[in-house]
């Protein structure tokens, strides 16, 4: 039983974060990365091209919770060890690729 409640939360999880880049994906405004930081439409030079990176950038670490949610019914000691692992460095990763977005396609 405790397995499938693992995989169960690594699927949630994985859900969200792939539904963040999906709305994000149809937002008409630049998607906004940081928490209570509104992006400024003006300071972005293509709001789309902007969008679909970000939206891919939280598709890809919702990729993280659905493997360690595959994995947890196997083994959870094995997701959870992926999820701390992966699930740390990923957040780390998040930002490091979203400052790189946001300096692509930043109005210089």
């Amino acid at each position: 039983m405790g397995k499938l409640i693992l995989a169960f939360l690594c699927m949630l999880c994985g859900a969200i974060f792939l539904g963040i880049g999906g709305y994000g994906a149809r937002r008409k405004t630049p998607m906004n990365f940081w928490s209570g930081v509104e992006v400024p439409s003006e300071s972005i030079s293509d709001i789309p091209a902007y969008n679909r990176a970000v939206s891919r950038l939280w598709g890809g670490y919702s990729a993280v919770w659905f493997i360690s949610g595959l994995i947890a019914l196997w083994s959870p000691m094995a997701a959870t060890v992926l999820m701390c692992v992966l699930g740390a460095a990923g957040a780390v990763l998040l930002v490091l690729i979203y400052k790189r977005i946001e300096k692509k396609y930043r109005v210089k």
